[in-house]
Order: structure tokens, then C-alpha cells, then sequence
């Protein structure tokens, strides 16, 4: 992408960072560039859709993010149906998705892809259900209650071993389910612990993948459910967090990939997209491929425009 970026809004999560002042920090970086910028600042949940809204009718040459995932979400919900590229800067309690694009966690080498030129982008895929956006994944079940189990502080604090923590806690409190699936027209009726609709397969920490293959921009939603909770399911846990690479021909696991997915549980499990807990069952979910530009260091794997 050759075109210099010479206009930018950045939206900004006053609850994001760990305290330190950033506005010198974005100052800086889009002084020595010669670029403009202005921030708008969050204050509720739906300011960041407002804001990103408000700055595709501006005609800002980029949008920039600093917060986590949250916000992130709200941002690419504005920009959706626009060619605005997107700027993360990672800075909330949840960056999964800047850790899946190799985004530097360090703000002025974040800020750096903005003024880089030749400018590198990559196009991802965005997952709808309804009138909603989301970009990580829905997980039901035992997936669900894992997730919300490994909050970012004991990560922080210990590590990879959270999960193993938040795993054991999730198990005593998620049932088996009966999970009805219709992938791209085929119906599929599997029982198991959890089900996990995911865009991406990076964890959140360290780079690390529940599966390898699964990829952001590839126009497809992969589905994957556990069957059993076992010693082959920490066995699973196990190799995928340190290892970072999840077991082949696993015979607990069934995984399919589709472009559109419904989807729900007998009983009803919890369900969380993108760390908020739904409400909504049955979901009808699919996948916008090619949905978002986002700005990612240089790579041989990115997509350049």
C-alpha cells in the first residue's frame, strides 16, 4: 500500500494500559511522520462504533485502537463496509487479536506500522450473527467457561498455567451437551463438552494456538468441538499450551470448517463471543471474508497492497 497515511483518528479506552501517559507517546510518532491526528475517547460501551462511524464520514486515511478487544470489536463494527485500514494498539486486559498478527506490544513500535512506507496490510475475515460483529470466536460449554476462567492478571501472574487452573475449574462446573450444527447446509449432531465457532485460533498469550490451522483470513469459521473430558483432554491442553501445537488425529476432537453456521445445545450451555456472554440460542453465524485492512509489521506471510 504505497499511499501515505496523512490523516488519523485515534480511539482510545481510558481503562486500557497499566497507567503510563501514551498521548506523548502517539504526539511523538505522528510528529516525526508529519501526520495528523485526533483522539476521541471512550466513555460507554457503543462510543468506539460512534467514533469509528463518525471517522469514516470524515475520510481519515486510518483508524487506530487502543484498547483491547472490546473495543477493537466496536471499532471494526463502524468500520465494516469501508476501505479505512485499522491500527491496533494493543493496550486492554485482552489483545488476542493483535498477538495473532504480530502486532508489537510496544506503543511506538505499534505506532510505527502507521507511518512505515511502503505501508503493509492484511485482510481478515469477520464473523456475524444478527446485526453483530465479532472477530475471535463464540465458545459454548466448557470452552466458555475457560476462557472467563483465565483472566489476564493470573496470566500475568503465572503464566500458561492459568489455563490449566481456569481447565479444571470449568470441567466441575460444564455438563455434557448434545450440540446440533448445520455447516453450510449439512447437519451434524455430536455430543460433548465444548464447542468452539473460532476466526482465529491464538489463545491470547505468547502467541500461542488451540490450533494452528486456523486462519484468519481464509474465508471460513472453523468448528470444533471436545467430546469427553478425559486424561486425553489435558493431554490436549497439554501439548497445545506448551508445545504450541495441537495433537493430530486426536480422536476426542471433530473440527470442520463453513462459511455459515447454526448452531446450539441441549441442555443450554454458557456461550461467550469474543469474552461477553450471550443470551441468544440457536445462533446463525457467518463469516464476512475479507471484511477489514489491518496494518501489520512487514512479513513474508502479509498481505501487501
Amino acid at each position: 500500500m504505497e499511499k501515505k497515511i496523512k490523516k488519523i483518528r485515534i480511539i482510545i479506552n481510558p481503562a486500557a494500559g497499566t497507567g503510563g501517559s501514551i498521548l506523548p507517546v502517539f504526539n511523538l510518532s505522528m510528529k516525526e511522520a508529519g501526520t495528523k491526528w485526533e483522539a476521541s475517547i471512550t466513555h460507554q460501551a457503543g462510543d468506539a462504533i460512534k467514533f469509528a462511524k463518525a471517522a469514516v464520514k470524515e475520510g481519515v486515511d486510518a483508524l487506530a485502537v487502543y484498547g483491547g478487544d472490546g473495543t477493537l470489536m466496536e471499532a471494526i463494527s463502524g468500520l465494516m463496509g469501508s476501505d479505512i485500514p485499522l491500527a491496533i494498539l494493543p493496550g486492554g486486559s485482552a489483545n488476542v487479536m493483535a498477538e495473532e498478527l504480530g502486532i508489537p506490544k510496544d506503543l511506538k513500535a505499534a505506532c510505527a506500522l502507521m507511518t512505515q512506507v511502503p505501508l503493509t496490510v492484511k485482510t481478515i475475515d469477520v464473523g456475524q450473527f444478527g446485526d453483530r460483529y465479532f472477530i475471535l470466536g463464540i465458545a459454548l460449554g466448557f470452552g466458555a467457561e475457560m476462557i472467563k476462567g483465565a483472566d489476564r492478571e493470573t496470566k500475568n501472574r503465572i503464566g500458561i498455567f492459568a489455563y490449566f487452573l481456569s481447565a479444571a475449574t470449568a470441567l466441575k462446573k460444564t455438563k455434557k451437551a448434545v450440540y446440533h450444527l448445520k455447516i453450510d447446509g449439512q447437519k451434524h449432531e455430536v455430543q460433548g463438552l465444548t464447542c468452539i465457532i473460532a476466526n482465529v485460533g491464538n489463545l491470547g498469550f505468547s502467541n500461542i494456538s488451540y490450533d494452528k490451522h486456523i486462519n484468519v483470513s481464509d474465508g471460513l469459521l472453523d468448528v470444533v468441538v471436545v467430546r469427553k473430558a478425559n486424561l486425553s483432554l489435558f493431554k490436549l491442553l497439554a501439548v497445545t499450551l506448551l508445545k504450541r501445537e495441537r495433537p493430530d488425529n486426536l480422536e476426542l476432537v471433530e473440527h470442520w470448517q463453513g462459511k455459515e453456521i447454526s448452531v446450539s445445545s441441549s441442555p443450554r450451555q454458557t456461550v461467550q463471543c469474543d469474552g461477553e456472554v450471550l443470551k441468544e440460542m440457536p445462533l446463525h453465524i457467518k463469516i464476512i471474508p475479507q471484511a477489514i485492512k489491518v496494518l501489520v509489521p512487514k512479513k513474508k506471510d502479509n498481505v501487501i497492497e
